[in-house]
């Protein structure tokens, strides 16, 4: 890409100058097919590119021609790119966040000691919040970035997040998580069950006595225990969950980061995008580029014609109906165009149209590299 090219387009600048790029959207906007053809773009200019998906479902990985994603970095063959007649002067490399096995590795890293770190993966109540918990899959996601820009390997990370909503769990979820470990009131209730010395406390606690003999009643003594070792493990702990939630707080927030707001027109995903919008701007992050995806193409202001034109029309023979239905056809895709417009025009008084990029609606799915280099060219023209 000419330096001319990235200065007429966001997009293209951003991937000139950052080295993290975070897409993020609502629902069913194009968010993932995006973040790969953003990735794809940046490896065919010639950078190293990562591009991380924390969406389940398998789109990223089929369009990049790879039967499955894991939690380390897929390099994707020259040869896919090859054979979609795309020159590929960079490399492009794809993985999909494994909660668990994440959860895993921090807990490796900030335990004390390998035995203490044994005795967290194996607790009962640690395996069935590494993956369930509310905030945890962000918050590994989260983990996983820092982890693979501190590695240094890669120019450039593309990261596909959640939608919107769930989105700002992804910028909270440091901050949420620590708070349920340190919860003091959790502590509290389970000081009865929390071991010694290898005993178990005996505390004049009435009140958590009282409660955990209802609640030993509905869960059982075993889950209470399973609990009370997990918060027991992770003494010394907290203090390397709360640096390193600081440390990828600072690398959000800094110059190296820029955030990319996928929308359609719709008007959902419009209000879905002034909210997140507004919501990086309240948190001090950088808004890079809006990518408003699925846009229909106003040709021209549309035909006026009058019902009973139509009507007197439809009575002059094939070509005259003909004739009717092409206009009424095309007074619906103006509707469609129009309401478009409206949506768009609320969502420029939040976002400045100078850093937006349109993407038309494509007759197909991005579901290989044509179709990603395709959606890549719109995305990148000046």
């Amino acid at each position: 890409m000419s330096a001319a090219r990235a200065r007429l387009n966001p997009i293209g600048e951003i991937v000139d100058h950052k080295e993290i790029v975070v897409c993020a959207g609502s629902g069913g906007v194009g968010k993932t097919t995006t973040a790969a053809a953003i990735a794809l773009q940046a490896a065919l200019d010639g950078k190293k590119v990562a591009v991380l998906t924390i969406d389940p479902a398998k789109r990223l990985a089929s369009s990049l021609g790879l039967k499955e994603l894991t939690n380390e970095p897929s390099k994707v063959s020259k040869r896919k790119f090859t054979s979609a007649g795309l020159e590929m002067k960079g490399e492009l490399w794809a993985l999909m966040l494994d909660t668990k096995t994440t959860f895993d590795e921090v807990v490796t890293r900030y335990a004390p000691s390998p035995e203490q770190a044994e005795r967290i993966l194996e607790n009962r109540f640690y395996r069935n919040i590494s993956s369930t918990l509310s905030g945890t899959q962000e918050y590994m996601a989260m983990e996983k970035l820092y982890e693979l820009h501190a590695d240094g390997a890669y120019d450039i990370i593309v990261i596909d997040t959640p939608p919107t909503r769930n989105a700002l769990d992804f910028l909270d979820a440091p901050r949420r998580l620590t708070d349920f470990f340190e919860s003091r009131v959790l502590r509290w209730f389970l000081m009865p069950y929390m071991k010694a010395g290898g005993g178990i406390f005996r505390v004049a606690n009435v009140a958590a006595t009282t409660f955990l003999r209802v609640v030993k009643r509905i869960i059982g003594g075993d889950v209470l225990q399973d609990t009370a070792e997990f918060f027991s493990n992770l003494e010394g702990m907290y203090d390397g969950f709360k640096e390193r939630a600081r440390e990828v707080s600072a690398l959000l927030q800094s110059d190296a980061t820029s955030f990319v707001i996928v929308t359609s027109p719709g008007e959902d995903s419009v209000m879905e995008a002034t909210f997140f919008a507004a919501r990086l701007n309240e948190a001090g992050l950088p808004f890079g580029a809006l990518i408003v995806n699925r846009v229909h193409p106003k040709l021209g202001d549309g035909v006026d014609v009058k019902p009973r034109q139509l009507t007197k029309l439809e009575k002059q023979g094939d070509q005259g109906q003909l004739l009717a239905k092409l206009i009424d056809n095309e007074e619906a895709f103006m509707r469609v165009v129009r309401l478009e417009e409206k949506n768009l025009n609320a969502l420029a008084r939040k976002i400045p149209k100078h850093r937006w990029v349109r993407v038309p609606y494509l007759e197909q799915e991005a579901v290989d590299f044509a179709g990603l280099s395709l959606i890549a060219d719109k995305l990148f023209e000046a």
